[in-house]
């Protein structure tokens, strides 16, 4: 046994160690646990943090549970031009993430709400990258306010909904900035058996109106089974169907960007009752083409590798986590931008809940 969690423990260190990635597109996670797995965990259900990725598993979760995650995104960029090689400059983004969520004691229901930021850019190209361009600033922070309901179709399965309200804290780009809302909505079904999971979640496109135009975000499906081999060790496999054909920014319009495909692995092992290790890989397919728009954000294709840990202390639970990401290269021949594009970003992260 000693010698099994050995293994355990090695090759999950070894999923951050043997990574090469960046997130496509401009979505940032809105949970540690799920930092931790790479992404997968829309069949996961167990976190509170969960509800951001599928409403409807917290009908399975009796009483009230809260918990507070802190992320930190540092992106790089870098493109070639042509003549020269050239890096962005970007700053370290702290996003904020609450969840709260109750099941009522006598009804198959329970509601809840998340406060995420799904949404971040954050580079400076400097002045010349671009041929006619002074210094070119790009900057979004976008907050998800999204009361949710579920309820207990049968036993095993529930269906949730909810309602996303997104409101633009900064959106800079080049000259063009403003702040402003917009609304959409998500569903979600969840299955959960002794051993097995499954989860099935759809958000829709939105559009959050800015000084400078609008900021399209994309429609999202999540599609996930989680099976527990043993008690302790658990694996989860997803796969998500992103829509960025539809990606504006305020000052670019239309990204050129189209839908892209990403596939999860996430693992964890518990140790004991109170220390839980966890990793993940993913790789996420590129939205950008050759005529795409890709100074903003670049729309590249990634590999991502992550790792983490869940410690329970009495009441309490934290989790800590982190992944990083090296994207493959991007060749954009958008006039007046044209270059290849390459990124990486290193996320982290800790959180706190309890559960009442």
């Amino acid at each position: 046994m000693l010698a099994l969690k050995t293994r355990l423990v090695l090759v999950t260190l070894g999923l951050l160690v043997a990574a090469q990635s960046h997130a496509a597109g401009f979505a940032a996670p809105t949970s540690v646990v799920g930092l931790s797995e790479a992404g997968a965990t829309v069949a996961d259900g167990g976190p509170v943090s969960s509800f951001a990725d599928n409403p409807a598993d917290m009908v399975f979760f009796p009483g009230t549970r809260v918990g507070l995650d802190i992320l930190a995104t540092r992106p790089a960029y870098k493109v070639d031009n042509g003549s020269s090689s050239i890096d962005a400059s970007s700053n370290l983004q702290i996003l904020p993430d609450l969840f709260v969520t109750h099941r009522f004691n006598d009804l198959p229901l329970a509601v809840g709400l998340g406060i995420t930021s799904p949404y971040s850019i954050n580079a400076t190209w400097p002045a010349g990258t671009f041929p006619g361009q002074s210094s070119l600033k790009n900057d979004l922070r976008i907050i998800d306010v999204n009361p949710g309901v579920a309820y207990l179709l049968l036993p095993n399965l529930s269906v949730g909904v909810g309602l996303d309200y997104y409101q633009a804290l900064s959106a800079t780009f080049g000259p063009n900035s403003g702040t402003g809302g917009g609304v959409g909505g998500n569903v979600g079904l969840f299955y959960t058996t002794e051993r097995f999971n499954a989860g099935l979640s759809y958000r829709s496109a939105a559009s959050v109106s800015s000084g400078g135009g609008s900021i399209d975000l994309p429609s999202r499906v999540q599609a996930g089974v989680r099976y527990r081999f043993t008690p302790r060790f658990a694996s989860e496999l997803d796969v998500d169907w992103n829509d960025w054909s539809n990606a504006r920014l305020p000052g670019y319009g239309s990204l050129g960007w189209k839908s892209a495909l990403a596939y999860r692995l996430g693992l964890s092992y518990h140790l004991n009752q109170n220390l839980e290790l966890r990793g993940g890989l993913a790789h996420e397919g590129s939205p950008g083409n050759s005529s795409s728009f890709d100074a903003a954000v670049p729309g590249t294709s990634s590999n991502l590798a992550s790792f983490g840990l869940g410690i329970g202390l009495g009441a309490w639970h934290y989790d800590i986590g982190a992944s990083y990401a090296l994207s493959g290269n991007t060749t954009s021949y958008y006039p007046g931008f044209a270059g290849t594009y390459k990124a990486s970003i290193f996320n982290f992260g800790a959180a706190i809940s309890r559960d009442f």
